[in-house]
């Protein structure tokens, strides 16, 4: 009688064979887990991208969108290294966020410290047909 543990078929379910680490398919593509905030004068972004390097971060608009995209690879294997179970491989990261219309793409700054990205875009003042109030004395 052949028993399964239901956790294996989990594993090959996600393209992980029980203990081996290796994927049963190419590259790991999921998305990055992200802050969106909207301020009087700019739209920020935060996102966690531990254990990338700053070259390997992509940050776009177009369209009215802002696209983050991530890429890291593994060490090369070592041949004297007798690995019992290897997860750490290529890995991509990538997340999109529609734009309020008042951004000013073309202001936008990106920093990049301690495995978060931070990105802020500066909003243009929204024209208000108020008027300016006088004191009376």
């Amino acid at each position: 009688m052949n028993t399964t543990n239901p956790f294996d078929e989990i594993e090959q379910f996600l393209g992980r064979s029980p203990f081996s680490g290796e994927r049963t398919w190419g590259r790991d593509l999921r998305t990055a887990d992200i802050d969106v905030a909207e301020y009087d004068d700019e739209f920020v972004v935060v996102a966690d991208l531990p254990g990338f390097d700053r070259d390997g971060i992509d940050v776009r608009t177009d369209d009215g969108r802002l696209t983050i995209a991530a890429e890291r690879d593994a060490e090369r294997e070592d041949a004297d290294r007798r690995y019992l179970r290897r997860e750490r491989r290529h890995e991509s990261v990538t997340r999109t966020v529609e734009l309020p219309a008042t951004v000013r793409p073309e202001d936008a700054t990106a920093t990049y410290r301690h495995g978060v990205l931070t990105v802020a875009i500066p909003l243009d003042a929204l024209d208000t047909d108020e008027g300016h109030r006088i004191d009376v004395n």
